[in-house]
Parts: structure tokens; C-alpha cells; sequence
């Protein structure tokens, strides 16, 4: 007994006198749990790196089928041709016209001077014009110098009045007259705009239009006092512009509509819509006006014949829209199927127009669709208006180039042959629009007949369904054959 005790106390002091192991049941747990730490940072990284991977080739899939459903991109701008193509393509060669985009108004702009310069240029004389739906191109033409920059003062005007919300109703032509310098003809115009508060905020919003706008063109005071002001806007030192600035407290109108003429007594005005032959519904929309709009159809469209036959049954004037070359073809634009072209054959041309009036044989008349070079050619204006006399047709110039011989070729065959006086949209904005109308409501109180051509864009048809409402009812809408003498056309026409 006393053995054992001795042994286990032997054995008690040499586990006192050593270290004491470590408890493994203490260190097992700190290692399981690194190692499930580790395993798990191993997985979620897998799992993620997985996902990028996916994501990765997810995004190069869809780039690859959006690249190849997009369509091709179509450029804004086209490399100009330096002169007029000398060589007239073959009547058989049909090129599809090029896509251009119209650009759009805007009340204001932050762009630099240079590209707003040359973006106005292009609204108020636009060189390319198209449909959004069908990419036909609508006009091609030129302007001289002085009467574009005309045209780039008004629209700087709209742009003012829009930009300072002032009601368009209180704009008044007074007076427009066509003058002549050095053979060119321009126009110069009176125009009353009702203010409601501060003038001095339109002067400078006008003149910072005019400077940023238009080249050259300058803003000055004749006369000023507290009720109305007068400013002359001069271009090339010609003046063009009178303003009479008015001050209305109340912003009433200055000029309340008065009581109509007598009827067979005052001005008359046309309006034509040219391009027409793509859409039965706009023709509808147009036909469904309460005055007589005169529809110019495009041969060759997809819907010319439902067009013209749509117009004929509403008591409504149709004319045949003819494409004709214009001057920068084929760099610029193309005047699309059926068109004329300097240098063809007098047959081909009596072929060509022929094939296009049996498409629409509700045609009273041509007028031309394009045409800048064309139009200026003696022999084959000619050649076509001779063909048009054999018919008893006219010839309506749209006067895409000052150049045009089609009055002088008219003449010299004794036929009837009338011309256009006013673009409703080369700005494609129903203000603008609105503006021109009343344009061209003042120019026929002086002139006595006007034609005003516009095209089927969504904003001319909204701007005439408002004009309808709140036009000048002295002036008489008619249609155009109402400008023709009595014995242009056939009695069974």
C-alpha cells in the first residue's frame, strides 16, 4: 500500500516537473475552422470567376446578333461634287434615291457659330430633302445668295419668337414686295410683332440669332419711341426686313380679322403639296381639308394611282410630280424612277413622260420634282413642253434653280405655263410653317395670285389643319386650274 502510494506520488511530481501538453481537444476546432474558411473562399471565387465568364460571353453573343440584325449606317453628310455631272446616265439606269435625314428646329441652340451657319443653310435651302418612311428624296434645289440669306433672317425670327413664347398671332405681314438687283429678284417685307414686355429682350435675342445665323447681317434702330418701335434688318446693304415693334399690355391681338371680300374680288391663293404617291392616308388627311389643296404625284411610287384617283374623287386637282435631273446628280441626290435627264433623245423623252402621264391620268398638269439642271437645259424643256402642248397640259415650274428656261421655252410655244412663288417647309416645323403661310396670305394681297408648294410632312398637315381655323378670310383658296386661262384646258377635262 505504502509502494503504491509512493509510486503514484512519484509519478504526480514528474507530471509536475514537465510541461504540460496541449490539449488537442482545444486545437482541433481553430484548424476545422480555417479549413472550412478556406473551402468555402475556394467555392464562392469558383463561382464567381464562373459568372464572369458567363456574363463575358453573354455580352459577345448579343454584340455579335445586334450587329447583325442593326441596319447599315447611313452617313449624314456626302462628298460634293465639284460641277455638274457632264454625262447624263442612260434612261435605263434607275438609281434608288439616297436616304437623308431633314434636320429639325430648335428654339435654341449651344452649337458653334460655323456648323449652325451651315445647318441653317441647309433648312432654308436644303439640299436633300426625304421621307422618314419611304427615304424618297423630296426637293433638290438652288438659291442665290441674297434670297437664301432672306430665307436664314426668317427663320431667325421664328427661332426669336419661339424662344421667347411669344404668341405667332401677334406677327403681322404688312407688306412683302419682289425686287430686283443686278437681275436677281429677292423679297423685302413689314412685319408688326405685338410685345407684351420687354423690347429690349427681343432686340437682343434677335440680334444674337442674326450674328450667330446669318453672315453679314446687321440690326438697325430708324425710329424709337415708348409705344412702337421700328428696325430695319439689312443684308448685303440691302434692306430687307422692316419690324415695327409694338407694345401690347395685354397682348391682344393688332390686327383683328376684318370682313371678307366680296367673292370674285381679292387675292387668291393656291396650295400644292408636291411628293405625294407613298401614302393613301396622308392623302386623305389632306383631301379631308376645308379648302382645295392641288396634289403633285410622284409616277412610280407605290401608291401613285390610289393617289391621284383618291384626289380626283374628292373634286381635287392633280398634277403629275415629273422627276427631273438636278444639278449635282448622282453625288447629291437622285431623282428617283421615270425621271428626265439632259441629253436624252427627244423620243426617249416623249417615252419617258408618256409612261409616267399613264400612271396618273387625272394629270391636268406637270410640274417638276428636282430638276435644278434640267430645268435650265433649252432643249430638253422644250422638247418636254412640246410633248405637254400636244396633250393640253401646263407646265408648272417649281423654280429649284433661278436658271430655269422654262418660262422663256413656255412662251415661245404660246402655252400655259405658270410658276411657284413660296416654299411652305423648307423648315420643317409648324411655326415656321405657320409663318410662311401667312407669308404667303400678305404676298397675295400685292401680287394677286400666289402658289405656295408644300410637302407631306407630319408638321405641314398639322400647321395647314391650324392655318384652316385662323386664316385670313379675304383671301380666296382656290385650286390651280383657276389661275389658268379658260382655254388652257380641255373641255373634257
Amino acid at each position: 500500500m505504502a509502494a503504491t502510494s509512493k509510486a503514484t506520488s512519484r509519478k504526480q511530481s514528474k507530471a509536475s516537473g514537465r510541461k504540460k501538453a496541449p490539449d488537442a481537444k482545444t486545437k482541433r476546432p481553430k484548424t476545422r475552422r480555417k479549413s472550412v474558411f478556406k473551402t468555402r473562399l475556394t467555392k464562392i471565387s469558383r463561382f464567381w470567376l464562373a459568372g464572369l465568364v458567363f456574363l463575358t460571353g453573354l455580352t459577345a453573343i448579343t454584340l455579335v446578333w445586334a450587329l447583325n440584325l442593326s441596319p447599315p449606317k447611313i452617313p449624314n453628310t456626302v462628298e460634293l461634287s465639284s460641277s455638274p455631272s457632264a454625262k447624263s446616265p442612260p434612261a435605263s439606269v434607275k438609281q434608288k434615291p439616297r436616304q437623308r435625314f431633314a434636320p429639325q428646329v430648335r428654339p435654341a441652340s449651344t452649337e458653334p457659330a460655323d456648323q449652325m451657319r451651315a445647318k441653317i443653310a441647309s433648312q432654308t435651302s436644303p439640299p436633300v430633302r426625304s421621307s422618314a418612311a419611304t427615304g424618297r428624296v423630296y426637293e433638290v434645289f438652288d438659291t442665290d445668295l441674297l434670297e437664301q440669306k432672306i430665307k436664314e433672317v426668317d427663320l431667325a425670327l421664328v427661332q426669336t419668337i419661339m424662344a421667347l413664347h411669344l404668341d405667332p398671332r401677334l406677327v403681322r405681314h404688312l407688306d412683302i414686295q419682289i425686287k430686283s438687283r443686278d437681275g436677281q429678284k429677292y423679297h423685302t417685307q413689314s412685319l408688326a410683332i405685338g410685345l407684351d414686355h420687354d423690347k429690349h429682350g427681343f432686340i437682343n435675342a434677335l440680334r444674337e440669332n442674326l450674328r450667330q445665323w446669318v453672315d453679314g447681317a446687321r440690326l438697325d434702330p430708324v425710329r424709337k419711341d415708348a409705344l412702337k418701335q421700328e428696325w430695319q434688318i439689312v443684308l448685303l446693304n440691302l434692306p430687307t426686313h422692316t419690324l415695327f415693334l409694338e407694345f401690347n399690355g395685354h397682348g391682344q391681338d393688332p390686327d383683328p380679322v376684318t370682313k371678307p371680300l366680296k367673292p370674285g374680288i381679292g387675292p387668291r391663293l393656291v396650295v400644292i403639296i408636291d411628293d405625294l404617291g407613298e401614302s393613301v392616308h396622308q392623302a386623305a388627311e389632306l383631301a379631308a381639308l376645308r379648302f382645295p389643296v392641288t396634289f403633285a404625284v410622284l409616277p412610280q411610287s407605290t401608291k401613285t394611282r390610289e393617289v391621284a384617283r383618291l384626289a380626283a374623287k374628292n373634286g381635287l386637282d392633280v398634277l403629275l410630280h415629273q422627276p427631273m435631273e438636278p444639278r449635282d446628280y448622282p453625288h447629291r441626290a437622285d431623282p428617283g424612277p421615270g425621271a428626265l435627264f439632259v441629253g436624252m433623245p427627244r423620243e426617249e423623252i416623249k417615252a419617258v413622260l408618256s409612261e409616267n402621264l399613264t400612271q396618273v391620268p387625272q394629270a391636268i398638269g406637270v410640274n417638276n420634282h428636282m430638276g435644278s439642271r434640267f430645268t435650265a437645259d433649252s432643249e430638253g424643256m422644250g422638247a418636254m413642253l412640246e410633248e405637254l402642248k400636244n396633250r393640253d397640259l401646263f407646265f408648272l415650274d417649281s423654280l429649284t434653280t433661278g436658271d430655269s428656261v422654262g418660262q422663256q421655252q413656255a412662251r415661245r410655244l404660246g402655252m400655259a405655263h405658270l410658276r411657284r412663288h413660296i416654299f411652305l417647309d423648307n423648315v420643317q416645323d409648324v411655326q415656321a410653317i405657320l409663318f410662311q403661310l401667312r407669308k404667303a396670305e400678305r404676298l397675295s394681297f400685292s401680287s394677286k395670285e400666289v402658289i405656295a408648294i408644300g410637302h407631306p410632312y407630319p408638321e405641314t398637315l398639322e400647321a395647314l389643319k391650324i392655318w384652316e381655323k385662323e386664316r385670313d378670310q379675304r383671301i380666296q383658296l382656290v385650286s390651280v386650274r383657276d389661275f389658268l386661262p379658260r382655254t388652257a384646258l380641255s373641255a373634257g377635262r
